[in-house]
């Protein structure tokens, strides 16, 4: 079934590309190989943006109605050498095992779905166990993380699968355009905005402890960023702005007063 679904994936991926290409015109050979690479690239990570999105909502749904939550400690941990081109070096990164006890009196152990640079023996982190599937989900800063950075991709990605379709398709992306802006503006950054706070505030009340000074720094921020989304609000959804519309050379009408042009 699986292989059924990724056929069909390729015939429809080649056949966006051909009326993409076909729409652009005369092309060599070197410019269509790399337009199609990009196409399938493109539209192969958003459906897995739309993969990662769905797992993080559902994690938070399940957090939110099932299963208990349990404080668990670092038993051992996997290593994997990870290489960093920007450093031109390679680093280690830890998938921890972890162990709890849960109401029954029953320990279990389970691998977390994360890796980390920092990690040790005993470390502790916050779980929900659902009993019924024996699953785990990490609480806490990573799943914040996971909703917040598979949001960013689903959303770039899917404007921009929305935007080769409809170019392909033979559509003016005029309209499109205004529309993901307009998105971009009431929609992404201020989840942006919102969800960097969430994380300074899971910082402030659950994370690691750090010296007063570090406290105070991040309330500080977390203030600061809060009046910061709550002004962006205001001038983003304000009913006055004003809208300029031109009648001559030198005059221009407003929605808020009219006023000539200053340099004449």
């Amino acid at each position: 079934m699986n292989l059924i679904y990724f056929i069909l994936y390729l015939i429809l991926v080649v056949l966006i590309t051909y009326l993409f290409l076909k729409r652009l015109g005369k092309l060599g050979c070197m410019s269509i190989g790399y337009i199609a690479i990009l196409i399938f690239s493109i539209t192969s990570l958003t459906f897995a943006s739309w993969f990662f999105m769905y797992t993080s909502l559902k994690d938070i749904y399940l957090v939110s109605t099932t299963g208990k939550i349990y404080q668990a400690s670092v038993v051992s941990y996997t290593e994997e050498e990870r290489y960093d081109s920007d450093d031109n070096r390679y680093y280690t990164m830890y998938k921890p095992t972890v162990q709890f006890t849960t109401e029954s009196g029953k320990v279990i152990e389970k691998t977390l779905d994360f890796s980390t640079s920092d990690l040790k023996i005993g470390d502790t982190y916050k779980i929900n166990y659902n009993k019924s599937n024996d699953s785990v989900i990490t609480l806490g800063f990573t799943l914040v993380m996971k909703l917040v950075g598979s949001f960013i991709f689903f959303f770039i990605l899917t404007i921009l699968s929305i935007g080769i379709v409809k170019y392909a398709l033979g559509h003016n992306l005029e309209k499109f355009i205004n529309f993901s802006s307009k998105a971009g503006v009431y929609f992404f950054i201020p989840f942006l905005m919102i969800g960097f706070n969430i994380l300074l505030i899971y910082g402030i009340f659950y994370g690691n402890k750090v010296p007063w000074y570090i406290t105070l720094l991040l309330i500080f921020f977390s203030v600061m960023l809060a009046l910061g989304t709550w002004g962006y609000f205001i001038k983003v959804f304000s009913k006055d702005k004003p809208k300029l519309k031109r009648t001559s050379p030198n005059k221009w009408i407003s929605n808020l007063k009219k006023f000539k042009n200053p340099t004449n």
